[in-house]
């Protein structure tokens, strides 16, 4: 029989390892972040350079509106495909993370329940009350995990209207040449 405090100590392991994986998860995404920032800063300066070495030589004022506006153009480009790649990012984020969540509640509450049952077959015996109370621990636990499961369903269908929203209104965004 394994005491009660060494059941708890094994569930805070476990907890422990979940928490770590979801930090592991964070920083790769805020690593991809980054480096998405960075790149979309570089490419953002470097073609700014080259815009005033362009207007730098210029030789005739006439010269000067159809070189800005082929530079405004580009800027338009960069930022509209920029902005699409930042989104794409967004919501491979968030889709990764809800989906960790989804399998760590689960996961989490099994566990739980689980050990509520270890825990009840090494509780001391005869206390009364104690088996009614784990009972009503383990149905609220289920009801919570009902309740979580129908909050996640529904923010998973918000999510997905919204990329698709958003998706729609890129695509319908006037194409440059």
């Amino acid at each position: 029989m394994i005491p009660v405090f060494e059941q708890v100590a094994e569930m805070n392991r476990a907890y422990l390892a979940n928490v770590l994986k979801g930090v592991d998860a964070a920083v790769a995404y805020g690593t991809k972040a980054s480096s998405f920032g960075v790149k979309a800063a570089n490419e953002f300066a470097a073609a700014t350079a080259a815009d005033l070495h362009a207007l730098a030589a210029v030789k005739a004022p006439q010269d000067l509106v159809p070189l800005r506006a082929k530079q405004l153009e580009e800027k338009a480009d960069w930022a509209t495909s920029t902005g699409r790649a930042a989104l794409d990012l967004f919501a491979s984020a968030q889709t990764e993370a809800m989906q960790f969540a989804e399998a760590q509640a689960a996961e989490a509450a099994k566990s739980f329940v689980a050990n509520l049952d270890k825990l009840a077959k090494n509780a001391p015996q005869g206390v009364p009350g104690a088996e009614y109370a784990l009972s009503a621990v383990k149905a609220g636990v289920e009801t919570s995990m009902a309740a979580f499961e129908t909050v996640a369903k529904a923010t998973k269908e918000g999510v997905e209207f919204a990329g698709s929203q958003v998706k729609a209104a890129a695509k319908a965004a006037p194409k440059r040449k």
